[in-house]
């Protein structure tokens, strides 16, 4: 029997081959350490893609790496025999997932459904810690309690459709599981800031409130529900805590003052109702005690890996920002 202790020497857990789909992107990376330093025996999966090689170089003489695609059921059977849990990041995002629908669907509910099929096909199943959003609990207004994991869930997109029925099939699945439903967790290294990213954030209401957890401290969760006996059979709240608690206006000033960008005028922002709020981690710090970073923390990260841009950045700001403004609604019809 594994073991788990909370508190003193939390996290020191006995070792055991954990496969963490999805591995290379930028929250599998950060579980991939954590499993390397707590002695595991991880076992990457994910796609052959040029990108995804390169970033396998970093961990191939601590980690097994298996290529492969979760569409495929003989790829994912091949790759869960002998694992004792798996932690299951390997999805589309949006807005990726409302502008190519069939392949998100395919790789987000079908690839959830070969992965339970092939762990339920274990002689001892696997845990399964499962990689759900916050945003799965609908739009916000201002206002009203944190959310917790007994809000309804309300699929309002592609995205949060799909990670209702992932939680759905597991849930009636026979496996031991655990859902995470996670905040917004943006690493500081992040690259996507495509324009669709832009239109996006400037829909949404700036009065918005999120909840912000740093990739670290979610990887330290999904390490830790693997084992931990509370966890088991129990959807998850994983948010930063109250240092981490802020409007969308407040973060949107934090990245853009950090990166050099300078503040955008309020007209650029839309008034839309959207599926972030505070969240009540009460029980998952409980059972899991994860909350290690705060939102400054963050910022100083994003500063420092923004350190040699910063100064050509605001040097071209005014440009820049006007470059920004091109993509907000808002902006333009404020204009006219």
């Amino acid at each position: 029997m594994f073991q788990f202790e909370v508190g003193a020497g939390a996290g020191q857990l006995a070792a055991m081959q954990v496969l963490v789909t999805g591995a290379f992107g930028r929250l599998g990376q950060e579980v991939l350490r954590r499993l390397v330093g707590e002695g595991h025996a991880a076992v990457a999966f994910d796609l052959p893609t040029k990108a995804n090689r390169r970033l396998a170089k970093r961990f191939e003489k601590d980690v097994r790496i298996v290529w492969g695609d979760i569409r495929s059921r003989e790829d994912v059977d091949a790759v869960v025999n002998g694992c004792g849990a798996i932690i299951h990041n390997a999805g589309i995002l949006a807005p990726l997932t409302e502008q190519k629908p069939d392949l998100a669907h395919a790789v987000n509910v079908v690839g959830t459904e070969n992965l339970i099929a092939a762990m339920s096909a274990q002689r001892q199943p696997p845990r399964l810690v499962y990689a759900s959003t916050s945003s799965v609990c609908g739009p916000r207004v201002p206002g009203g309690p944190p959310l917790t994991a007994n809000d309804p869930a309300l699929g309002t997109d592609h995205y949060t459709s799909h990670k209702i029925e992932c939680e759905r099939i597991i849930r009636e699945s026979s496996l031991p599981w655990v859902i995470f439903r996670i905040g917004v967790s943006v690493s500081a290294q992040a690259k996507d800031f495509s324009p669709d990213i832009f239109r996006l954030l400037f829909e949404i209401d700036p009065r918005t409130r999120l909840e912000y957890v740093h990739p670290r401290d979610v990887s330290l969760a999904q390490m830790r529900a693997t084992l931990a006996p509370d966890a088991l059979g129990k959807i998850l709240m994983i948010g930063g805590g109250e240092s981490c608690r802020m409007t969308f206006k407040d973060f949107y000033a934090a990245i853009f003052g950090a990166s050099g960008v300078g503040e955008l005028p309020a007209a650029a922002y839309g008034k839309r109702p959207y599926y972030c709020d505070w969240i009540d981690t009460t029980e998952s710090q409980a059972i899991l005690q994860f909350q290690e970073h705060t939102f400054d923390d963050f910022i100083r990260e994003f500063r420092h890996e923004s350190r040699w841009t910063r100064p050509i950045v605001r040097l071209f700001s005014p440009l820049i920002r006007r470059y920004l403004l091109r993509y907000s609604d808002a902006w333009q019809s404020h204009k006219h």
